[in-house]
C-alpha cells in the first residue's frame, strides 16, 4: 500500500489522543512498517499542530517533547521518508481539484493541500480522521482509511 497520512492521523499515531488505538491498529494491521511520505509541506503543519496544542492546553511541554521524539524515531525507522514535493505541481493539482469539487464540498485550502500532496505522490490510500478530507481524497479516487 502506497499510503498517505494527513496531520489529523499522524497526531494520532504519534501522539495520544482518542483515535491512537485505532491508529496504531492500522499501522499494526499492515505486517510491516509503512514507508509513509513527510515532506517539508506535512512537517510544517503537523508541528504546527503539535505546537497549537499546547496553546490550547491539550497537551503540555513534556508532551510535546514526547512527540518530537516519536517523530524523529518515525523518521530513523522510515516510517516516515523525507520526500521532496515540488510546490508548482502541487498547486497546480490543488488548483485542478479545487475546480472540479469545491464548490459542491465546500473544501478547506490544507484539505486539498493534503489530497493533492497525496496524488502528486502517486499514493493509493489515504490515511485520515477528517471527515471532509476523506470526502474529498474519496472523490479523487484515493482508498482512505480508516
Amino acid at each position: 500500500m502506497s499510503a498517505y497520512a494527513d496531520t489529523s492521523f499522524l497526531l494520532s499515531l504519534i501522539g495520544q489522543d482518542r483515535n491512537t488505538p485505532l491508529a496504531q491498529a492500522r499501522i499494526g494491521s499492515l505486517g510491516h512498517a509503512p514507508e509513509m511520505p513527510w515532506t517539508v509541506f506535512g512537517a510544517l503543519e503537523f508541528n504546527n499542530a503539535a505546537r497549537a496544542l499546547v496553546f490550547q492546553q491539550k497537551l503540555d511541554s513534556a508532551g510535546l517533547t514526547s512527540i518530537e521524539t516519536r517523530l524523529r524515531l518515525c523518521q530513523r525507522l522510515g516510517i516516515l521518508r523525507g520526500e521532496t514535493l515540488s510546490a508548482d505541481p502541487h498547486y497546480r493539482e490543488a488548483e485542478m481539484i479545487s475546480a472540479a469539487h469545491t464548490t459542491r464540498l465546500g473544501t478547506r485550502t490544507l484539505d486539498l493541500l493534503h489530497v493533492s500532496a497525496a496524488r502528486v505522490l502517486k499514493a493509493t490510500s489515504f490515511l485520515t480522521f477528517d471527515l471532509r478530507q476523506a470526502d474529498l481524497a474519496r472523490v479523487v479516487g484515493l482508498r482512505v482509511v480508516p
